[in-house]
């Protein structure tokens, strides 16, 4: 078979992937929070005079100006890389709901999953059965955790325990579970502030907890709204600069024209891929009966 059907079936598998992510892209232009997604790919250059099947041929990543000039033995694949999520922030639209909070900065909300602790920038909150602000999805949404106050004693008994300099040995604290963070909403008129502190009936009942991060590129999305922070020390440990706005909630950063516009370029193109498949079937084909006569 002409090694040209396998290079026009890598970019139609390519363009095939980007149509995937322009798709899911447009279905959450309307949910609050979400984070477009583009596919990132890696061009290859290939000798196929050396090998005869794709599967075995050496590659090497190459930028598209080094393909000016290569021997004719030589062939150009493209695959898909990866997804890189644009975490521009999206236009903060006021609604009225005491419940919806923006955020204005690169701070994202921490909560609890089935998955652990996830981040996220979905801030159109409720209100459980059990009174525990939670997310749409019912995920709980976690407050501040003071590392020195607000440390919980683990438990055993340490009294009396006398450390070398015949001090006595304080008891050791450890840092809140999630668990123990959960935000208990009571009765009352609900107010936050910038800073995330959750007043209700007159009380602070808790602060929310916004973590930024020095990379957002070590963020992998679990879901369309929901991160992983994939990197220990990817946590911004410096004053928070974001800040938070009741009554409002950050819309999507996805430009419906826009998207559509790639949706166009990339059915064109996976459609001319395919026809090149098709061209290059037909030429084998004639070749062969060629050969029979």
């Amino acid at each position: 078979m002409d090694k040209g059907v396998y290079i026009a079936l890598s970019g139609g598998i390519a363009k095939g992937h980007e149509l995937e992510l322009i798709a899911n892209n447009l279905a959450n232009a309307n949910t609050a929070g979400f984070k477009k997604d583009s596919g990132t790919f890696n061009e290859y250059l290939t000798d196929l005079r050396r090998n005869d099947s794709v599967e075995s041929l050496p590659r090497e990543i190459i930028s598209s100006s080094s393909l000016n000039g290569r021997p004719s033995g030589d062939k150009s694949f493209v695959e898909m890389d990866g997804v890189y999520t644009d975490f521009r922030q999206g236009n903060i639209e006021k609604t009225g709901r005491n419940l919806d909070i923006a955020l204005e900065g690169k701070g994202f909300f921490e909560v609890l999953t089935p998955s652990g602790v996830q981040y996220t920038r979905q801030g159109n909150f409720n209100i459980s059965p059990q009174g525990i602000l939670v997310t749409t999805n019912g995920y709980p949404v976690l407050s501040k955790a003071n590392k020195v106050q607000g440390s919980t004693p683990i438990e055993g008994d340490l009294f009396g325990v006398i450390d070398s300099s015949g001090k006595q040995t304080p008891s050791p604290t450890r840092n809140p579970s999630p668990e123990q963070r959960f935000i208990q909403m009571r009765n009352g008129s609900i107010s936050i502030t910038e800073e995330g502190i959750i007043r209700q009936g007159g009380a602070d009942v808790g602060q929310l907890n916004i973590e930024e991060f020095h990379e957002e590129q070590w963020l992998e999305k679990s879901g369309n709204t929901y991160f992983k922070n994939v990197n220990p020390s990817n946590f911004n440990n410096e004053a928070i600069k974001t800040k938070t706005h009741q009554g409002f909630i950050e819309s999507s950063n996805v430009n419906p024209i826009s998207e559509m516009t790639r949706m166009i370029e990339a059915t064109r193109a996976y459609e001319s891929h395919l026809q090149a498949i098709k061209t290059h079937q037909e030429v084998d084909g004639k070749t062969v009966n060629d050969l029979a006569k």
